[in-house]
């Protein structure tokens, strides 16, 4: 994406949409800025009116984006702001964001309930979910839940595979392998399920049901990938 780069850091969560404001601020790409953030004000105040998003609100945004929904709710669109190493920041003009890596959401800033951080216990990356098809593993990974004075929290995981499973994304019927991530936290005695619904070739995550808080569950599937 032309413009802009960003780091995954706190300052650059909570101001992606200035970050996005400031790059359009003069020079040949200011159209191109001008065009994505009147997508995100459609997308948002689409959100309103709608249950889900329809084929046509989708592919009215010519950029990576993806549908989400809280708690079984309306469903809502954000847009990739950012590609960083991964690291990718989806956004728009109500403000949520969401940090994802490998498909897992990392970071939560404005839903009702966030998460602040997710890390591996070990300090490196946390094992791909398509590592999962081959056999089972376990993980751990620590949390941070501000609003509840929770901060490192561990979560013990085992993720193994389900089976080979079909979806349809905007009436777009697609094969994938469901992939489950199973954790547990015996200090907030937490326990939920995480589902993936994956491409069996290459680990893209296209659908997910993510647990970010105990009381907040996050319904995700990509209507356009990045490329």
């Amino acid at each position: 994406m032309p413009g802009c780069k960003t780091s995954v850091s706190a300052a650059a969560l909570a101001s992606a949409l200035l970050l996005l404001q400031g790059c359009s601020s003069g020079g040949p790409g200011q159209n191109y800025w001008s065009q994505y953030g009147e997508l995100l004000g459609q997308a948002y105040r689409n959100s309103f009116v709608t249950q889900s998003v329809s084929l046509d609100q989708a592919a009215a945004i010519p950029y990576a984006s993806l549908g989400y929904r809280i708690n079984g709710g309306s469903q809502n669109l954000l847009v990739l702001a950012t590609d960083t190493n991964g690291d990718q920041i989806w956004t728009a003009a109500s403000s949520v964001v969401l940090l994802t890596r490998g498909g897992r959401i990392i970071r939560t800033v404005n839903l009702p309930r966030d998460r602040a951080a997710t890390t591996a216990q070990n300090g490196g990356a946390l094992p791909p979910l398509a590592a999962a098809i081959k056999a089972p593993y376990r993980s751990t990974k620590l949390v941070d839940v501000p609003d509840i004075g929770a901060y490192s929290v561990a979560l013990n995981c085992v993720t193994s595979a389900r089976g080979r499973q079909m979806i349809t994304i905007l009436g777009t019927p697609m094969p994938t392998m469901r992939v489950d991530e199973t954790c547990r936290s015996t200090a907030q005695r937490w326990s939920f399920t995480d589902i993936y619904w994956i491409d069996p070739d290459n680990g893209f995550a296209w659908r997910s049901v993510q647990h970010v808080h105990s009381t907040l569950r996050l319904e995700i599937e990509i209507f356009r990938p990045p490329e």
